[in-house]
């Protein structure tokens, strides 16, 4: 199954072409990560997606020293973060554009750009973080 044929299918398409498409529920206003077609909250079937800022705080992060299966394209070391979206609370994964490698804080404001990572001649889009203050 490629990422373009799930129900997260809108959220790569708009990461590829540079925004942040969010899943909310059609009918109560949960939002929904991941995506999915019943919503966890009130059981409705239908959502809408929503375009959101890359804005965010850190909620945790890594650090990884060695290559492994599918990081060949990035340069070691790399920190990826898990971050909170504003005002929606979803966790998404990316890399932190971090070239001196100081250790980001939890709860630490980030802003984010698209990007992308190769693998296996593959580019798949990623949200490359900043730090904001």
């Amino acid at each position: 199954m490629s990422r373009l044929d799930g129900a997260d299918r809108p959220y790569w398409e708009a990461l590829a072409d540079g925004r942040l498409l969010l899943p909310r529920c059609d009918d109560c206003g949960h939002w929904l990560w991941p995506a999915g077609h019943r919503c966890g909250a009130c059981g409705h079937l239908g959502m809408r997606w929503e375009e959101r800022p890359m804005a965010a705080t850190i909620f945790t992060w890594t650090r990884t020293w060695h290559p492994f299966d599918g990081t060949q394209s990035l340069e070691v070391p790399f920190t990826t973060v898990l971050a909170e979206i504003d005002d929606c609370g979803i966790r998404l994964l990316g890399l932190l554009d971090d070239p001196d490698r100081v250790d980001p804080r939890i709860g630490e404001p980030i802003s984010g750009r698209p990007g992308h990572t190769m693998n296996e001649g593959d580019a798949i889009p990623t949200i490359l973080w900043s730090r904001t203050s």
